[in-house]
């Protein structure tokens, strides 16, 4: 019963012809549907050459910091 009502509805969706005028507007929508930026906040803030220098910086002094704490472990009294 039920492969009879999908094979009819198949039949008929595929018997169906689209408008003359279908592809105009499509691509009016497409025009029409405002840009987005396609890059996200984090990739912006990420590309700017002052925050990649002040990351580094950081990173480097965490570095810094473990290792110190990783030595004073040896001269604790």
């Amino acid at each position: 019963m039920n492969d009879e009502l999908y094979d009819r509805w198949i039949q008929k969706r595929t018997d169906a012809e689209p408008r003359a005028d279908f592809a105009d507007r499509v691509m009016d929508a497409v025009g029409r549907e405002p840009q987005r930026s396609s890059k996200g906040v984090l990739v912006r803030l990420l590309s700017s050459p002052a925050v990649r220098v002040a990351a580094c910086v950081l990173a480097c002094a965490a570095c810094l910091y473990r290792m110190a704490a990783v030595v004073a472990v040896f001269f604790v009294q």
